[in-house]
């Protein structure tokens, strides 16, 4: 019976430490996740930037080419 007593309490802290660990992992990949967004946005930002300048400088070149 005490061993039995020993093996349930062993388990259960194997259980509570594997758990805390997972936490653990999920939190990082959670930030890293939100870092990959932020990212993303912010390329998308950019692209959008250069599209419209690209615009600008080819009706630019398209009013020098008419005089």
């Amino acid at each position: 019976m005490k061993i039995l007593m020993q093996f349930m309490l062993v388990l259960l802290l194997v259980g509570f430490v594997s758990c805390r660990d997972t936490k653990a992992e999920e939190e990082a990949t959670k930030e890293a996740v939100e870092q990959i967004e932020a990212v993303e946005t912010e390329v998308e930002e950019i692209s959008k930037k250069i599209e419209e300048e690209a615009e600008e400088v080819e009706n630019s070149l398209k009013e020098l080419d008419s005089i």
